[in-house]
């Protein structure tokens, strides 16, 4: 299978992941003992530009990071993958971002993020130049609302699209989904939206589909099921057009199975995966497969970027449009 990928910009966030793994998740007030201490670069959006890079997209990421030893192992860790960090401010009296992760024997993950030089990311901070000829935009909720508002605003007043996973989970505003092409969710997520606008659905993928278009106002949606694979909705006539079908197309794309090591940053992977891809013309349904099988693999190393996939691990052809 050949991917064509094209520029992607990705507003954000960066951290340094520290993780360790245990059998099973503490319970509250109890103590367990781990494994060893590991330091991976992390960050739901550096994760995403890696992840992109990685399938051969052009990636420029916008961030922030302290004047540190976690800020200088993420810049020299994104500028190995390939990742442009001219837009990435060092802070000389903030420490970089850091996440504390708990992996247990069964793949899954709890973490806990101090926001540190993320929380410092202005508005003012995100350059014209980072947008004018992206293909695709990416954000999450690990920086200041008010910037990824920004953010999204630019980019589609330049007509990029605009992608939003709305992680950590806090009700987007009129003015955000107002500026979202695609609002990409889990089956958590998905639920906390329909619970904050007070809707519920009904047990189809077209109800559910529609609800969540109806309160958006969000043309296309893609909502992951973990390894159940992923739920594509958009408009009858495809990518984009008007939120208020009464049945909207719904596509169900099956999850690649696997035996999962760590799920952690495997969200991010997709993303990086649907922007890497779009912004190359692949359609959103084609473009969540391919995402489905990024996710899968990273799903089976431990740690988010370095279970990361290139093409040729995953036998895919890339070239860059």
């Amino acid at each position: 299978m050949q991917i064509h990928t094209g520029s992607v910009c990705v507003v954000g966030s960066l951290n340094a992941d520290l993780m360790v793994r245990t059998q099973r998740h503490p319970r509250p007030g109890e103590t367990l003992t781990g494994g060893p201490l590991a330091i991976a670069p992390g960050g739901k959006s550096a994760n995403q530009a890696v992840a992109a890079a990685r399938l051969g997209a052009d990636v420029r990421l916008v961030g922030a990071v302290g004047d540190d030893a976690h800020g200088h192992l993420l810049l020299e860790s994104l500028t190995q993958d390939g990742v442009a960090t001219d837009h990435i401010r060092q802070l000389p009296e903030t420490p970089t971002g850091t996440a504390v992760i708990t992996v247990s024997a069964d793949g899954e993950n709890t973490i806990v993020i101090s926001p540190g030089a993320n929380g410092e990311l202005r508005p003012e901070d995100i350059p014209t130049s980072a947008l004018a000829d992206a293909g695709a935009l990416g954000l999450t909720f690990e920086i200041p609302g008010d910037t990824v508002i920004a953010a999204a605003q630019r980019a589609h007043a330049l007509g990029v699209p605009v992608f939003l996973n709305p992680s950590p989970f806090r009700i987007p505003e009129p003015d955000l989904l107002a500026a979202t092409d695609v609002l990409v969710v889990n089956e958590h997520e998905r639920l906390q939206v329909l619970e904050a606008f007070d809707t519920s659905a009904g047990a189809s993928w077209e109800d559910r589909g529609s609800a969540l278009r109806a309160v958006t106002g969000v043309p296309s949606l893609v909502v992951t099921l973990g390894a159940r694979g992923a739920v594509v909705v958009e408009s009858a006539a495809g990518n984009g057009g008007a939120t208020d079908d009464a049945t909207p197309t719904v596509t169900e794309v099956p999850g690649v199975e696997v035996h999962a090591v760590d799920t952690t940053g495997c969200g991010d992977a997709v993303l990086g995966a649907l922007l890497a891809t779009t912004s190359g013309g692949m359609p959103l349904v084609e473009a969540t497969e391919v995402a489905m099988t990024v996710a899968a693999h990273a799903a089976t190393a431990p740690g988010a970027q370095p279970s990361y996939p290139t093409t040729s691990e995953l036998g895919l052809d890339s070239s860059s449009r």
